[in-house]
């Protein structure tokens, strides 16, 4: 019962064209339709958070400019890509979507080869079709983020490996190799699986009598070419020994402090905004440290952070591991940028009826790795990938978009699995059909059950919709968006802070003290005073009490939270304020001195700084 490894038969080679050319239209249309879909969300033409900065970064290389001093914060493939296609098609986001529909059809096609490669025809058009019609991937490829482009070169770079295996020869080690190192730079946490191909490559050649070491040795080695001049731009332009970007640190912290919840992407104490947290972020290292750091000296006092907490917790730290292990695992699209579910479903109708999820997937491709095992050695690329990948996930934190290229070999798994399942059924084997069928149905259920402690799509969705309306200065709109947010997920920072302020923005800055200030003390008690968002809620809360005409009492809160979290920029600058009503000029500018030392982003500061100085 066990599929044949042999490549497919050269007399169907038409037939099975015929299917893939329909398997690659079928993904082109769904991407295309989902993406026309999408013109309708406010985030279409106005991206946020990280389709911010990769738009922002791409139109910036267009034009020349520098876009962030230092060496790469974040791997560039992706945003030369993005760049590539601004630089021909003008800086609109419509058309590189668009394109990015063809990237999808090359994951499929990609899919199709490895499956066809190690399996009968069958699995690889099944293995195809999950891949054109899974939802969480079709709308990835309309997102302006790294997954777009990393899962195809992941792809290839699992392709040309089992190629080099077949064939171990110098220009099939050679292609393998590059195309793991294209792969690491849109994704480094890829090169963590190099050294295993590259060790089951030379185990493989071995076993079928070939002289694989050489091979074997090459692909790593040739893993290199594409990344050394990365690195050495980041040495000569960017000043700073850094291998492909400097991020890992900074991830590794977020994922792994006292309370990190394992998905939320903020480093501990600082704003919520992209750049906003970046500076933060940094200022808090320089802090630490006495002294101004290199990027790569950044990234190293958050690692020593994150192993410091671990080293000193570490029954806390194996079991948020072990959490972020289950979240990884669980049928929710986590997203640190936009909720996946929520803006895929709400805009695009044939995503909201389209059953191929996470948790079918994950079932399916169960069975698959159990059957995949009676050929473990020649199969690993294919679930070696998803082991190591999952892990190197969780060793930071998970969400949606990081978890998203595994979804491809899951679907390999799947493939093998509805095969094995047709032909069980085709012989009328009841009982294999029945073990099958309880282990696919046991995943899918364990795999739906959500943890309490995520909140619901709707509530995310919701409120990053109240956001869009705040920021078009649509407060009424927000406020009911807000609410609404509230009422599907119950108390949070992100969502209280928002209505606050779109409350404030309406005309009614007695709710929004009200609220700022009940959601302050209920956040901090349930949560901790360093809970994700309280930073910007703690400032509001200063600020509202000025504008309410409280100003010594707004100086009192200020010192109080100062006090215990000294440095933190929203709450300094609105002490600046109540120093500026009550008088103290010269405290207001003391503040904001040591305010634009953390934060020279912060425009508003600036500003004030430059008018109470002249």
């Amino acid at each position: 019962m066990c599929p044949s490894p042999k490549p497919s038969d050269p007399s169907r080679v038409s037939t099975q064209g015929r299917v893939l050319v329909f398997l690659g239209l079928l993904a082109l249309v769904l991407r295309v339709i989902h993406v026309l879909a999408l013109q309708e969300s406010p985030y279409f033409d106005s991206p946020a958070m990280d389709e911010a900065y990769h738009a922002d970064w791409a139109r910036a290389l267009v034009a020349g400019e520098t876009f962030q001093e230092g060496p790469f914060f974040r791997a560039p493939l992706y945003i030369w890509f993005l760049a590539g296609m601004q630089k021909v098609f003008g800086a609109g986001l419509l058309v590189p979507r668009l394109l990015q529909a063809l990237l999808g059809v090359a994951t499929t096609v990609l899919t199709h080869r490895i499956a066809s490669s190690l399996f009968r025809p069958l699995v690889a058009h099944l293995s195809a079709f999950l891949v054109a019609t899974s939802w969480v991937l079709v709308h990835f490829d309309s997102q302006l983020l790294i997954p777009t482009l990393a899962i195809p070169a992941n792809l290839l770079a699992i392709l040309l490996s089992l190629r080099a295996a077949r064939q171990p020869t110098t220009r099939t080690g050679l292609l393998a190799g590059l195309a793991w190192g294209v792969a690491s730079l849109a994704r480094p946490n890829v090169l963590l699986f190099v050294p295993f191909v590259a060790i089951w490559l030379q185990r493989s050649a071995r076993a079928s009598g070939k002289a694989g070491t050489r091979v074997a040795l090459l692909l790593a080695a040739s893993t290199l070419i594409p990344i050394l001049p990365v690195t050495a731009y980041n040495r000569v332009v960017g000043g700073d020994w850094v291998l492909i970007s400097s991020q890992a640190g900074v991830n590794l912290w977020i994922g792994n402090n006292a309370v990190s919840d394992g998905s939320t992407a903020i480093v501990p104490g600082t704003r919520g905004g992209w750049w906003e947290g970046f500076y933060d972020a940094v200022a808090l290292a320089e802090g630490a440290e006495g002294r101004s750091l290199a990027p790569s000296e950044v990234s190293s006092h958050y690692v020593g952070q994150a192993l410091d907490w671990m080293a000193r917790e570490p029954g806390a730290a194996l079991r948020h591991t072990l959490w972020k292990l289950r979240l990884f695992w669980t049928d929710a699209e986590l997203g640190n940028n936009l909720d996946v579910a929520f803006f895929a479903q709400h805009f695009d109708p044939l995503v909201r009826w389209n059953p191929i999820g996470f948790d079918l997937i994950a079932g399916l491709a169960a069975l698959g790795l159990v059957l995949c095992m009676r050929r473990s050695r020649e199969t690993f690329p294919v679930w070696g990938f998803v082991g190591v990948y999952c892990l190197s996930v969780v060793g930071f934190f998970v969400c949606s978009r990081f978890r998203a290229p595994i979804l491809p070999l899951l679907c390999v798994l799947s493939g093998l699995s509805l095969e094995w399942l047709w032909l069980c059924l085709r012989e009328r084997d009841w009982g294999k059909v029945s073990g099958g069928a309880v282990l696919v149905l046991t995943v899918v259920w364990l795999t739906h059950l959500r943890p309490a402690a995520i909140r619901p799509s709707a509530a995310v969705g919701n409120m990053q919709l109240a956001q869009a309306a705040a920021d078009a200065g649509e407060h009424g709109e927000a406020v009911v968006l807000f609410e609404r947010a509230l009422d599907a997920g119950g108390e949070n920072a992100q969502v209280l802070y928002g209505l606050a302020r779109s409350c404030r923005a309406s005309g009614d800055g007695a709710r929004a003290l009200r609220l700022v200030a009940e959601s302050v003390e209920s956040i901090s008690r349930l949560a901790g005073p360093r809970a994700p968002g309280l930073t910007e809620l703690r400032g509001l809360w200063v600020a509202l009490l000025v504008e309410s005409g409280q100003a010594q009492q707004a100086l009192d809160r200020a010192d109080e939270f100062l006090g215990v979290f000294p440095g933190e920029v929203p709450v300094l600058y609105a002490r600046a304020l109540a120093r500026e009503v009550t008088g103290d000029q010269a405290g207001a500018l003391e503040d904001l001195r040591q305010l634009l030392q953390a934060a020279p982003d912060l425009m508003v500061a600036r500003d004030m700084y430059e008018r109470l100085s002249r």
